[in-house]
């Protein structure tokens, strides 16, 4: 196939114009008996032609990319991560022991944000880390890695980590019928808000 007949195929309505590239024409001096500073180069000036019926080419704007949902906005020092799918607040039971771990620690489930991970519209954490949204962090059977913090936690052991306390405890309905998972839990609580 010619290239003209490619680009009448290729651009079929469009109108494209070629541009030929000068030629430059220099006397080799010996060859015809002309001095070099006598010669002068025969420049042929640029042609344009029209090709007819090119292709129209249509475009797809790109898919707009939708922002994910962003973590909740935190209003207190410590966030609890809880996960319950069938029910988006606490169970009585349940909130009545959160709420006496936190006292025994001095604090109160109304000074706290108690946040269910199944009903969470975002689920990144990573940005509660890097803007240091919260001091204290606690999951109660909420993995980290379903969070995207890439944290290696050991449950029931407190890690300092850039200035936010993080524990991973087992879910409280576990804890609640424990009397061993609650003493592991009251000892890492200690170790956290000992200097608080």
């Amino acid at each position: 196939m010619s290239s003209a007949a490619f680009y009448q195929v290729f651009y079929q309505k469009e109108t494209l114009f070629q541009l030929n590239a000068p030629s430059v024409e220099i006397a080799v001096p010996g060859d015809d008996k002309q001095d070099i500073e006598t010669a002068k180069p025969q420049v042929s000036s640029p042609t344009i032609s029209a090709v007819p019926n090119p292709v129209i080419i249509e475009t797809k704007a790109l898919p707009v990319q939708v922002k994910a949902p962003s973590f909740p906005s935190l209003n207190h020092k410590i966030l609890i991560l809880t996960d319950d799918s069938k029910n988006r607040t606490l169970i009585d039971s349940e909130a009545i022991l959160l709420d006496n771990i936190l006292k025994a620690v001095g604090h109160s489930s109304e000074k706290t944000d108690i946040l269910n991970f199944s009903f969470l519209p975002g689920a990144d954490a990573r940005q509660v880390l890097l803007d240091k949204r919260t001091n204290f962090f606690i999951t109660f059977g909420v993995p980290l890695i379903k969070l995207n913090l890439d944290l290696l936690l050991v449950p029931y052991a407190p890690k300092l980590v850039e200035g936010i306390w993080f524990l991973m405890a087992d879910p409280l309905v576990a804890i609640d019928s424990d009397k061993a998972l609650k003493k592991k839990l009251w000892l890492a609580l200690q170790k956290m808000f000992e200097k608080v």
